[in-house]
This record gives structure tokens, C-alpha cells and sequence, in this order.
């Protein structure tokens, strides 16, 4: 993610209990523009509290409606990140290689600063591994297959 969008951000809390459930962050046609968040038309988007996209483009009582309804819970899904098999806790995944394949990985543990994946159908060294990535982690996770986008 844009470091610039990613200094944008908002908490989106549940009312509950006050848990961060995602941030709102200025929708890139805003990015370089002033912020001014009540300008009409002002546009953002909802992202998970791993920086990845729920919601693109839209005004910011939907951004929360959509964290409220799918924050946390697209924690839970699958992603997928380039990566070399067998993936090995030393390895840098911000920097892939390019003979690294997409592999899919869940995700197992979240702090303020770090999110924590695992393969998702670990070989046999990988079964206990969980590598750490920074936040926001868009950059590194996909959420959708790539065979599906690219």
C-alpha cells in the first residue's frame, strides 16, 4: 500500500467493544489531492486491519457498513502471496523472486504491526512454520487466486 494512503487511515471500531475492525484510507483519486473529508463526493476505502481492500470508492458511512459486515471476517479467508516452496522463516517475502509460484496462505495471528501467515497446504518442513509480514500487508497478500485476475 501507498505509505501516503496508508498515514490516510481511520480506525472503523466495532461499538461493542471498541475492537479496530478495518480503516477507512483515501481512495487513490484522492490521494494526491487535500484531504478535506467533508467534501461532497469525498470518497474512500474500507480495508481490513491487514491494509488489504474490502471496499473501493465509496463514501465513508458504506466504508464502515462494510468493515462492520466483512472486516474481520475476511481475516479468516484465504489469500494467496508469491512464494518459494518450501517457504522457510528466514525467507523475505517482500521481495519475491521470480521463479517464487503463488501459493495460497492463511493468516494466524495479527498485532498492531504485524500479521502472521502459514501455507495453507504445507509441505512437510513447512507444517509448523508462520512467517511474520508487516502492516500493511496488501503489497505481499492477495486476496483473490491469481489465476482468477491476472
Amino acid at each position: 500500500m501507498d505509505i501516503e494512503r496508508w498515514r490516510s487511515r481511520l480506525p472503523v471500531k466495532r461499538a461493542s467493544d471498541g475492537e479496530v475492525i478495518g480503516w477507512t484510507v483515501a481512495h487513490r483519486s484522492h490521494a494526491s489531492a487535500p484531504l478535506d473529508e467533508q467534501e461532497e463526493g469525498y470518497l474512500v476505502d474500507a480495508v481490513n486491519p491487514v491494509g488489504i481492500t474490502v471496499a473501493q470508492g465509496v463514501p465513508i458511512e458504506t466504508a464502515v457498513a462494510h468493515l462492520e459486515e466483512r472486516g474481520l471476517a475476511s481475516l479468516s479467508a484465504p489469500h494467496w502471496t508469491k512464494a518459494p516452496l518450501p517457504l522457510a522463516p528466514e525467507t523475505d517475502l517482500i521481495a519475491p523472486q521470480d521463479d517464487w509460484q503463488w501459493r495460497r496462505v492463511l493468516m494466524t495471528q495479527l498485532d498492531d504491526n504485524r500479521v502472521w501467515i502459514r501455507p495453507a497446504y504445507p509441505s512437510w518442513p513447512e507444517r509448523l512454520l508462520e512467517i511474520p509480514l508487516p502492516i500493511p500487508a496488501d503489497d505481499i497478500l492477495r486476496p483473490d487466486s491469481p489465476a482468477d485476475s491476472d
